[in-house]
């Protein structure tokens, strides 16, 4: 859940919705208080607050490319951290880069990101890591009643730290898609993807695998866009080991559906059942579920106000120490937003979570505040 937070935040941050001219900059400050910023349940770690000024700058760039129907788009931001409590340990900088050549077909473009935050959930402890995710699609029409498509993608971890360098990982996705085109907004589809898992410091959890899904896409409902799927995936490790699930299954599911009530509010539902990387004794993998719902109203034109209520379940396959680790997750972030100018955004934001597991040193509650300046020219 820590990830999605990252992750939808920066590229909010990146991509201005109302960008009209081919470049726009962001710059934001949020000074934040965080009453646990190791995530650690105070009888098992040292708990720790502090406040912390997060600064960051950025550039979105986006055009039409001459002499064809592609649109290319670009952007970066870049930030710092900086912590009261030991600053010379906390502190850190992170960075997204992304960039995208896209049509109605086809769609090709570079993800990169630099950041203290673990891919998953399974751990909490921050640690500097290097993502970076390549992908590419192509669908042969909208039009025509059947459709044909393929989509690649390529995404490795790095991290910096020894400690966890055995969660460097390097995984290539690949498959095929059948559509059928209800109309040009609405398509159901078919797909079989298959995956290559390479780690580099523990071979043990290599594999490979394959997942079929169906789906739809696209206005999806009267008010309601976006994609929804229910998806079986199969999983086969390169190497057996004793007690480990060799040979896993899992049917999963994908959402990601905006309904847009009224002009003033609109609810996102988004939500993924998958396997979900992890190094956790005799567990090479979790069943990993995760629901989130975001529901905005404007008030008027300059007031708005959200709020996001997440849950997160993960199910590891087998027995640690005589137990099976199961830890739930529950988020609950209010926000509110005022436009003093086309230009000039501010707001107050609160975040509550808390994990529960009956795996107890894993049990943590985490209060965060926070207020923010936003400036895009």
């Amino acid at each position: 859940m820590k990830r999605l937070f990252v992750l939808a935040l920066a590229a909010f941050m990146v991509v201005p919705a109302f960008a009209a001219q081919p470049i726009k900059f962001i710059a934001t400050e949020d000074i934040s208080y965080d009453d646990n910023i190791y995530l650690k349940k105070k009888a098992y770690g040292e708990k720790k607050d502090s406040f912390i000024s997060t600064t960051r700058v950025g550039a979105d760039y986006k055009t039409r490319i001459p002499g064809s129907s592609l649109n290319f788009k670009a952007g970066a931001l870049v930030g710092y951290n900086a912590y009261t409590e030991k600053p010379s340990t906390n502190n850190y900088w992170d960075a997204l880069g992304v960039a995208e050549v896209s049509n109605q077909y086809v769609k090709l473009g570079d993800r990169l990101l630099y950041t203290s935050d673990p891919a998953n959930s399974s751990i909490t402890d921050r640690y500097k890591r290097l993502n970076n995710t390549a992908y590419a699609s192509y669908q042969t029409s909208h039009e025509k009643l059947i459709s044909f498509g393929f989509a690649v993608e390529d995404i490795f971890d790095r991290y910096f730290d020894g400690e966890v360098d055995y969660l460097n990982r390097n995984r290539f996705n690949a498959g095929a898609q059948v559509f059928y085109n209800f109309n040009t907004k609405t398509n159901l589809f078919a797909e079989y993807m298959f995956s290559d898992i390479v780690y580099q410091t523990n071979g043990l959890s290599n594999s490979i695998g394959h997942q079929i899904g169906l789906g739809i896409n696209g206005q999806v409902a009267p008010k309601v866009t976006g994609t929804a799927k229910a998806t079986y995936a199969m999983r086969d490790y390169s190497h057996d080991v004793q007690g480990a699930e060799n040979h896993p299954d899992l049917f999963g599911y994908y959402a990601a559906l905006t309904w847009q009530a009224t002009s003033r509010n609109t609810i996102k539902l988004s939500g993924e059942r998958k396997m979900e990387e992890t190094i956790y004794g005799v567990n090479r993998y979790f069943a990993d579920t995760i629901v989130a719902l975001t529901a905005a109203h404007k008030f008027n034109k300059r007031l708005s106000a959200s709020v996001l209520l997440g849950w997160e379940a993960m199910d590891y396959a087998r027995e640690e120490a005589g137990n099976k680790r199961h830890d739930t997750l529950y988020t609950v972030r209010p926000q509110i937003d005022y436009l003093f100018k086309e230009w000039l955004m501010a707001g107050v934001w609160y975040q509550y979570r808390t994990r529960t597991s009956n795996s107890d040193w894993a049990e943590y509650d985490n209060n965060k505040a926070g207020i923010f300046v936003k400036a895009m020219f």
